[in-house]
């Protein structure tokens, strides 16, 4: 995400650049916390409640990034592809939603 930060903008002051890549390193390790705090003091309905929505968050923001960043930009292919249709990508789409609900019912 810092070198994408990078390259959409390469002007940027080294301060700021410093900031956004901390604030980007120490995100991860900050939720991993909060979501250990969270799961340690909840039980029963409170805990399967908090769980689900933070799973849906989390496919939600998987959903996004797949269809915005890598389905539609994708990837411009060297020769005609058969598969580099709307409809395949859809159908991608469709089965790793497929796939993470399977998953997620097996959990």
């Amino acid at each position: 995400m810092g070198i994408a930060l990078l390259r959409m903008i390469p002007k940027r002051p080294l301060i700021a650049t410093v900031a956004y890549s901390l604030a980007f390193a120490i995100s991860s390790p900050v939720g991993v916390g909060i979501g250990i705090a969270i799961d340690s003091t909840t039980q029963g309905r409170t805990a399967d409640w908090i769980y689900a929505i933070s799973m849906s968050i989390a496919c939600g923001v998987f959903m996004y990034v797949a269809i915005n960043h890598l389905i539609s930009k994708g990837f411009n292919p060297q020769t005609n592809n058969h598969f580099d249709t709307p409809a395949f990508k859809f159908l991608a789409v469709l089965s790793g939603v497929a796939v993470i609900a399977i998953v997620m019912i097996w959990d």
